[in-house]
């Protein structure tokens, strides 16, 4: 710690803070423009100039300058407030004052410093700017016109992102920041630049000419996509969410956000909402009252008792998913799943076998430093953009060592040292296997009071790296290099993500990471940790609840077969649409056919709904209260921002009517339920509400130590025999189904696309943009081609979120299908 005067206030803060930090500590204001306090030091603006008296009154920037033991430091005096202001005439030499129709007026740093220094003329004079407009994407609009070149954009882009679009351009008066050969912006389209942009000149264009900021209420709850549970802060006006508002100061996600998080809300304000419920009558779905519909439910669900099934998505806030196991019990059937049932086997079964936890064991933040980092799927950027951003700072400011073990490039395999395992599809559990083997053979593994050593290195036998590289087709001394370096790492990450489209071999994927998590020592040890990420913003919650078969029920395949088999008399479907995202449509196409009663709680009339004898219309994320737990274990609150359309209820409201309708009491309200859910789940014992603050709560600390330590052999696989194999997944601008409704998503992404690398388009004179056939016995699909360089030769990929595809005839659950082109 150092001790240190600011403006003859006393300070004590630790000795890698700047003079600026140390001020707002001391609750001193010095005005910046160029600092945010999850980028480096910079010091471009100037504005942020103090005076040090060790440093013989020389004026000097807070933001980059550390404390030294016994500095004096003066913040304001009548010399730095002219410098501070001659700093602000300059930079308005050239800016363009168009603030009546800027959308950044009213939080504007240049206007509210000009101001607040009284800037009212300028002793300078100099030709304005006169840059043409940026407006060639969708999402961000850009007006060099008014920046300031605080160099944010650039910095959040490259240490934060690490996408890199912007950079600043030539020099002297003629400086401006541009992307490459200063073309139109295309990007991952975050909006990280619009966040830190302290002037108008990157904005959101969603929200141009919407509302000024003091017209919004804001209004604070968590992002309804990923399980990364980012912090969000709805800025809603008339009834509806106009914007996402930057807010770094609470959460854990430092006001960080992806596409999804930032433009993907518009689906909540959607004309497409379902707002009243229906009945199918004479074969038509048509309007009723809330009383007829939940008395037909309860009817058909009560007929079917035992022989009822009850599946779940995994966007219900935990308090719902409570009533929801409560409605199952309540209609006397096991038969409860969520998320189409295999998915998440990783972590029910494969963490349970090994560690005796259905968890991951430590939390994002952890991560950042991080001296080793291996990443299973290239694609878990994909599908958890913001932690993603956490491996990105591990690899670039504590030059953490990255390995990804992939069937295909992505954003993780580009950045800096990046070691790509590049693999035919499916073989993850191999490499894992091989990998696990250098460690033991090499006496890395740390063995002592681990369960099943010698079992294990039996079952390995056969996966030493170099028969392993003969297998997968990765380099046999790249297996070796990055088992090694995660041994030796002080504190390292595996990552894994879990979801529909990643359904093969979750379970066994599970065991393997977990055994090199034990191995290493990773399960457990402060600073380190075994992450297996949900694809939906509760999917740990649902784990949690346990929404999960009981001893005697089916889950979500078997429920399935049953229904074909006419022997499932009911199925209540709450949040998921099945029919456009579950694997094998034509198996779920049938059991809804044929299962006699289908109820389905959902906001949009999806292709599943439209089967259903009862339709239910439901809330969205931005209009209910009740807590949700991230992929960290991290409970937050949601709360509600605007009022549901039409007729809609919470699913909280929806399972209170079903739950009266069966003659049981419901809790009145979301808080009251959780206080009975946490009295009923070990995990959250002992927490109230009052505990999940601005930061949530970690149920089970920072760390979460294994209970068993079991090694568990797990085997691997054969590679697919096939001139074609395509992969299904997710796309970064889209997360299940419902961004496909979102304007900003689908802004970017607005339809289905079957990609291809180069060699393959080349060889099969397929072009950008063509409409390309895939085959197999199953069926036919058709997509436009996209053609692109990270994908091996006979390698294809389809993303699963667009129900008009049916991409689900084709996948059935298999890591890679193998197709004919054409």
């Amino acid at each position: 710690m150092v001790n240190l005067t600011i403006d003859g206030k006393e300070v004590t803060v630790s000795k890698t803070a700047t003079i600026y930090e140390a001020a707002c500590e001391a609750g001193v204001h010095i005005p910046v423009l160029c600092y945010a306090k999850k980028l480096l030091p910079y010091g471009a603006c100037r504005i942020c100039l103090v005076e040090v008296e060790q440093m013989k009154g020389r004026l000097i920037p807070s933001c980059t300058t550390p404390v030294t033991e016994g500095m004096v430091v003066t913040t304001t005096s009548d010399e730095i407030v002219k410098v501070r202001k001659t700093v602000l005439e300059f930079l308005l030499v050239n800016h363009v004052v168009d603030c009546p129709v800027c959308d950044k007026g009213g939080e504007c740093d240049l206007q509210d410093l000009s101001y607040e220094y009284e800037v009212v003329t300028n002793r300078f004079e100099g030709e304005k700017f006169d840059l043409p407009t940026d407006e060639v994407n969708p999402l961000i609009e850009r007006n060099m016109n008014r920046c300031v070149l605080c160099g944010k954009c650039v910095r959040v882009c490259d240490e934060i992102v690490g996408y890199g679009s912007y950079s600043f351009i030539n020099r002297g008066f003629e400086t401006k920041i541009a992307t490459a050969f200063d073309r139109g912006l295309n990007c991952e389209f975050c909006g990280q630049c619009v966040s830190m942009c302290p002037v108008g000149a990157i904005l959101p264009r969603p929200f141009k000419f919407k509302a000024r900021p003091w017209q919004l209420k804001e209004v604070d709850s968590v992002c309804g996509y990923c399980g990364n549970g980012c912090t969000i802060t709805l800025g809603t006006k008339d009834k509806k969410v106009e914007t996402i508002r930057f807010n770094d100061k609470t959460g854990v996600n430092d006001g960080n956000l992806c596409i999804r998080g930032r433009f993907g809300y518009s689906y909540v304000n959607s004309d497409e909402r379902l707002t009243k419920p229906l009945i199918r009558k004479d074969g038509e779905l048509v309007e009723a009252s809330w009383d007829e519909a939940l008395a037909a439910a309860v009817e058909g669900l009560k007929q079917a008792g035992s022989a009822a099934g009850v599946i779940s998505g995994a966007r219900l806030t935990n308090e719902e998913l409570f009533l929801l196991k409560n409605l199952a019990a309540a209609i006397g059937t096991d038969n409860l799943d969520n998320s189409g049932g295999e998915c998440y086997k990783g972590v029910t079964e494969g963490l349970q076998q090994t560690l005796g936890l259905q968890a991951s064991t430590a939390t994002f933040p952890q991560v950042e430093n991080c001296d080793a980092v291996l990443s299973i799927r290239s694609d878990f950027y994909e599908t958890h953009p913001v932690f993603g951003m956490v491996v990105n700072q591990a690899v670039r400011r504590n030059n953490a060592k990255l390995s990804v073990i992939a069937d295909k490039r992505g954003k993780f395999t580009k950045l800096p040292n990046a070691r790509t395992l590049l693999h035919k599809p499916g073989l993850e559990v191999n490499i894992l296997n091989a990998m696990a083997r250098v460690l033991l053979d090499e006496g890395l593994a740390k063995t002592e009071r681990l369960n099943g050593v010698e079992e294990l290195k039996g079952a390995l036998a056969d996966y030493a790296p170099e028969t392993v590289a003969a297998t997968t087709g990765v380099d046999a001394e790249a297996i070796k290099v990055a088992a090694r370096e995660l041994a030796a790492a002080e504190n390292a990450a595996i990552l894994l993500a879990y979801g529909l489209p990643y359904t093969a071999a979750s379970k066994e994927l599970g065991i393997a990471a977990a055994n090199l998590a034990l191995l290493t020592g990773i399960a457990g040890r402060p600073g380190s940790g075994l992450y297996l990420c949900g694809e939906k913003s509760n999917s740990q919650g649902a784990i949690d609840l346990g929404i999960l078969p009981g001893a005697e029920g089916m889950g979500v395949q078997q429920m399935l077969t049953a229904a074909t088999e006419n022997q499932l008399k009911a199925l209540y479907v709450v949040g998921e649409d099945m029919l456009s995202s579950y694997p094998d449509r034509d198996a779920v196409e049938q059991a809804l056919s044929k299962v006699p009663f289908l109820v389905v709680q959902d906001i949009f009339m999806s292709p599943t709904a439209q089967k259903a004898h009862v339709v239910l219309p439901a809330a969205s994320f931005a209009e209910k209260n009740g807590t949700v737990t991230n992929a960290e274990r991290r409970l937050q609150q949601l709360r509600s921002a605007i009022p549901s359309p039409g007729e809609a209820r919470t699913d909280f409201a929806i399972l209170q009517g079903l739950l009266t309708g069966f003659g049981q009491d419901a809790a009145a309200a979301p808080a009251d339920v959780f206080g009975q859910l946490c009295a009923a789940t070990d995990q959250y014992r002992g927490i109230d509400l009052e505990m999940i603050g601005p930061q949530g709560y970690v149920w089970g600390g920072d760390i979460l130590t294994p209970i068993t330590r079991n090694l568990v052999p797990v085997a691997g696989t054969q590679p697919v025999d096939a001139e074609y194999q395509l992969l299904v997944g997710s796309s970064l601008y889209h997360s299940g189904t419902v961004s496909t409704h979102a304007k900003g998503p689908q802004a970017v992404v607005a339809e289905a696309y079957i990609e291809f690398g180069r060699e393959d388009a080349k060889a099969l004179n397929i072009q950008e943009g063509d409409l390309v056939k895939l085959r197999t016995d199953a069926g036919e699909i058709q997509a436009k081609a996209k053609v692109d360089r990270r994908l091996p030769q006979g390698v294809l990929f389809a993303p699963y979120h667009f129900g008009a595809l049916k991409l689900n005839k084709l996948y059935r659950g298999q890591a890679a299908i193998p197709v004919q082109v054409g």
